[in-house]
Parts: structure tokens; sequence; C-alpha cells
């Protein structure tokens, strides 16, 4: 057995701990620490790491943010250990993909200013029988903050009406900028976004990725049900903190976490939900996007580690014994 196996004891986070007082490097610095003292030493804090009553309470707390249901003959196997670092793969691959992706739904300057036209004067027809208080406010703000904007909107051709309803000069929109539709309909700060409304959607390639992200991540948090892998489970553990740290904004564009950990995508609020909230999310080194990315290689990397290691632990891993060092450690790896 090579010293990869060895190497496991003191990467692992639930074991290194015990092992500091022992490092590998005391390994490779003289011929001396290769003594059979040494070698028995760290056999026995191994020993008592992986002993099947430490293990268990351990594992078990780590599993309670998982609550494994069903057969549980499958957990720690390396079937299911291969599936969740498959699954995890993909999370990394989505999440990535999104850390990336601009987020840039505006579509044309025609298509916007009809889009916007076309839904203010639906909620002034709605409003215009108003008596609810906050129907009544609904309905001063818009045409108020309209009255304000009434001299850049007519560079784009919309006009305001005596019924308060707008209207369009489509030859004045043809030759207005596109600089000057992206100013009044699009961004934090834009008169549309003072109203409470939207020109721009998400497009159809990045609402693809967002489900694609969803579904990986809920066949990731199954997958940790029947793991076996405590630095997978560790892993895990956090990233269902991270999600429900960003619970909130994550709602904002219709994705819910539910109490079983698992994503819940509303498409249709998906599909309305603003550029500064997508970006806010999945943009940047520290977004949530990067932070799950960062999580689920983590777990992948464990996982796929621990299926390797569940087949050659009752198998393969028992025929090195080349020598002491790797006959004390195969011994060990054989009584999990």
């Amino acid at each position: 057995m090579s010293l990869y196996g060895i190497n496991a004891y003191t990467s692992n986070s639930l074991y290194s701990p015990l092992m500091s007082g022992n490092s590998l490097s005391s390994f490779n610095k003289s011929s001396k620490s290769n003594s059979t003292a040494d070698l028995m030493e760290l056999a026995r804090k191994a020993a008592v790491v992986r002993s099947p009553g430490y293990k268990k309470s351990m594992m078990e707390e780590f599993k309670k943010a998982f609550s494994a249901d069903g057969d549980s003959s499958e957990v720690g196997s390396a079937e299911s250990e291969a599936k969740l670092s498959s699954s995890a793969k993909d999370l990394n691959k989505y999440a990535s993909a999104l850390a990336s992706n601009s987020f840039n739904t505006w579509t044309n300057k025609t298509d916007a200013v009809k889009s916007f036209v076309e839904e203010y004067n639906s909620e002034i027809e709605s409003l215009a029988d108003a008596t609810d208080k906050s129907d009544l406010g609904r309905q001063s703000t818009l045409i108020n903050t309209t009255k304000k904007y009434s001299g850049q909107l007519e560079k784009l051709g919309i006009t305001v009406g005596e019924d308060n309803k707008l209207s369009i000069n489509e030859d004045v929109l043809k030759r207005a900028s596109d600089r000057d539709a992206r100013f009044l309909l699009s961004g934090d700060y834009s008169y549309a976004s003072k109203l409470g409304m939207s020109v721009t959607g998400i497009s159809d390639s990045a609402k693809s990725m967002v489900k694609d992200f969803a579904d990986s991540y809920n066949k990731t948090i199954d997958g940790l049900k029947k793991s076996d892998s405590a630095n997978a489970l560790t892993r895990g553990v956090s990233l269902v903190n991270i999600s429900k740290a960003y619970s909130g904004t994550l709602s904002r564009i219709g994705v819910t976490l539910g109490s079983d950990n698992r994503l819940t995508v509303d498409e249709d609020k998906l599909s309305r939900a603003s550029e500064s909230d997508l970006k806010a999310l999945f943009n940047g080194s520290y977004s949530y996007a990067s932070k799950v990315a960062d999580k689920s290689s983590y777990i992948s990397n464990a996982a796929g580690v621990r299926a390797q290691f569940t087949y050659t632990a009752k198998g393969s891993l028992i025929n090195n014994n080349n020598n002491i060092f790797d006959s004390a450690f195969s011994y060990l790896y054989n009584k999990i």
C-alpha cells in the first residue's frame, strides 16, 4: 500500500485532530523515524479513530443534517458513493457556469419599450376605480413618477394621455437610442425599477441552467443521505448552511429551500427574476454559486475517494502487503 492510504488519515477533517501528534512528515525526515515503534504508535492512533464506536458517534452527528430514509443497506456502498461523486461533479459544473453567466437579459429596444407600456397600461386600467388606500397609493406612484420622467420618455416616443395611459410613436422610437431606453427601463435605479416593473426577463438558456443547478443540487443532497464519507458529509452540512444563508435571495428568483434541504423552482417567478437578483446570487468569487461550486468539488472528490476506498478495503488493498508498513495499515483498512 502506498502512502496515499496513510495521508487519508491526516487530511480527513474527522481524524486529523487525533493524528496531529505524529504527522507523516516525520516518516520522510530520516530512516530512524521509520522505526517499528513509530509505526505502531501511528497505527494505535489510527485504530482509535477507526474504531466502530468512535466512527459511529461522529458520523451520526453529520448525518443529522440529511435524515436518511428508506433502506439503509446501501449507505456507504461503492455504488452510492460513486453516484454522490457524480451528482456533486454535475453540481460543480452548473454552479461554475452560473457564476460566469452575464445574465444580460435585455433583448432589444423596441420589444422592451412595448413590453413596458403594455404592463404599465394594464396596471393603470386595473387601478382606474381604486378605493382601497394601498391601491390609491400605488396609482399615485405610477402617475406622479411618470410625470417626473415625461421628458425622458418623450425621447423614446412615449407620451402620457389624459387617461394616464401611455402611447408610443413608433417612428420616434425607431430613431431613439438604445442607451436612452436602457437608462429608463433597465437597472436598479431606472424609471421602471422605481415603479417596481421589469421589462427584461431571464433568458431561456439561463433559466435552463438554474433548473439544472437545482436538479443536481437535489441529487447531491439525496446522495449525501447514502454517504458514509465524513469529508463528504461535513462539506454537505456546509453546503446546506450556505443555501440557508441565501434562502431569502433565492426565493426572490423563485427558488425555495425546503425543510428537507432540497430546492424547488417556480418557473413563472424565475422568468420574471430581475437581473440584479440573478447577479447578486450567481456572479463573482464570493457569490452563492461560487461557494456551492467550491463545496460540491470537495464532496465529489471525497465521495470518489470513498468509492475507491470501499472497494479496495475489501479486496486488492489486502494483497499489497509488501512490507511491515503496508501490512499494518492494510490490517486497519480491513477492519472498517
